[in-house]
């Protein structure tokens, strides 16, 4: 009701675009995988490694606070505070992007649709208080117009048809473009295949301890016999057999079997719990996700921690970037482009490893690039009232050339 609400706000010198084809999106139902499984997005969390890599990259994007800058002259740098009178831009991005949700919610679910489509889409609608919404992937997807102006089209539960909104309201984030350019990708298109594997596998599990473990196998009857009694034979012999209660049991069987041959498959002979941890990496390796933050692979704690700057840098900068841009593109105006700019702040990733974030401010202090107080303020500890503690600070025994005798051709004097 609200979205359509603010869908009919839209300035009346917006001509309504006609109607397109929509393209071949991936439906909540999912795609077939080789194994015969149905791969998405609510069946891959069944599999853990894909439920984990797609918590762990939207967590990590959600818990770094969108904060806004301005630069007006060259090494002037302010934070733009939020502003709950205002409801001003920092205000939507660091307590409440609309009337529902917090940033963290609102991060999550943008960064979880992308991962899963390929897409994600905030609108931001005119006169609506500069309130940020989610749009579903799913029924969502770029035009363009005769004229050559690109539109969505977004489907809202409340409506049976398209509705079309002007590219200047969407902030449009993609992965895995196609060869348009205009439309991703989700992670589960590409690794549906693993991910029904690992579907696949998890069943026949299932079905082995359903079975109590016992094998399958073929009865021998003595003589002719129906079909019913055929049935009842088997459902007898699957009675007493099948179920985890009924493991290891010893099966009684009347002179109407005169034979019993099981069929059996061990696991191990065919490296069965290998092909799982295989399918494991496999997913995480889709994802971009390191094995030691899934609890697997190397667990020394020096190799995890090079391992998390290159997660950092590789894995979760590309989306955070991809963030930024677009943020100052469609969320800023031509003039405020030119001083105002949208920054994750990724250091709060390190909070978790004191032993890194106390490297991190040490050497930030040290080198002058952060004074005393802006440390402690990192660490959310109340600022130290002498002056010196506002001061920045460097190392003294380094100067530079020009302070040099130039008698002595840039050697100093050893006196």
């Amino acid at each position: 009701m609200i979205l359509s609400k603010a869908l009919s706000s839209r300035p009346k010198n917006i001509a309504t675009p006609p109607t397109w084809t929509r393209p071949e999106l991936v439906s909540t139902l999912g795609l077939q995988s080789a194994s015969g499984q149905t791969v998405s997005a609510e069946t891959a969390n069944n599999v853990a490694t894909a439920y984990r890599c797609v918590n762990i990259i939207s967590d990590d994007i959600a818990k770094m606070p969108l904060q806004t800058f301005t630069s007006r002259r060259s090494g002037d740098i302010d934070r733009l505070r939020a502003n709950a009178f205002q409801q001003n831009i920092a205000y939507r991005l660091e307590k409440k992007p609309n009337r529902w949700q917090t940033p963290f919610q609102f991060k999550k679910r943008v960064i979880t649709w992308l991962l899963h489509y390929g897409n994600a889409y905030v609108w931001k609608p005119p006169r609506s208080g500069n309130e940020l919404w989610i749009l579903s992937s799913n029924v969502t997807y770029p035009v363009f117009d005769p004229a050559g102006n690109l539109w969505y089209l977004t489907r809202f539960r409340s409506s049976t048809r398209d509705e079309p909104i002007p590219s200047e309201e969407i902030l449009h984030l993609m992965i895995n473009s196609d060869e348009t350019g205009f439309l991703g990708r989700g992670v589960i298109r590409y690794a549906r295949d693993t991910i029904g594997r690992q579907m696949s596998a998890h069943a026949m599990q299932n079905t082995l301890y359903k079975s109590g473990l016992s094998a399958a196998g073929i009865l021998w009857l003595n003589g002719e016999s129906k079909p019913e009694q055929r049935k009842k034979v088997r459902e007898m012999y699957e009675e007493t057999m099948s179920g985890a209660d009924n493991a290891d049991r010893i099966a009684v069987l009347d002179k109407t079997i005169s034979k019993f041959e099981p069929i059996t498959m061990k696991p191990t002979d065919v490296q069965f719990l290998q092909g799982m941890q295989q399918n494991d990496a496999e997913i995480a390796n889709f994802y971009g996700l390191p094995l030691h933050k899934l609890n697997m692979g190397k667990q020394s704690y020096e190799s995890n921690a090079q391992q998390q700057l290159d997660y950092l840098t590789t894995t979760l900068d590309p989306y955070a970037v991809q963030w930024e841009e677009a943020a100052a593109l469609k969320w800023l105006s031509e003039a405020e482009q030119e001083y105002t700019y949208f920054r994750f702040e990724r250091s709060v990733l390190l909070r978790s490893d004191p032993k890194s974030r106390g490297d991190y401010l040490n050497g930030a202090i040290n080198n002058g690039r952060m004074s005393p107080n802006e440390a402690r303020q990192i660490e959310d500890r109340t600022a130290d009232k002498s002056p010196a503690a506002n001061k920045l600070y460097m190392p003294v025994n380094i100067k530079p050339m020009s302070v040099f005798d130039a008698k002595t051709q840039g050697v100093p004097d050893e006196s």
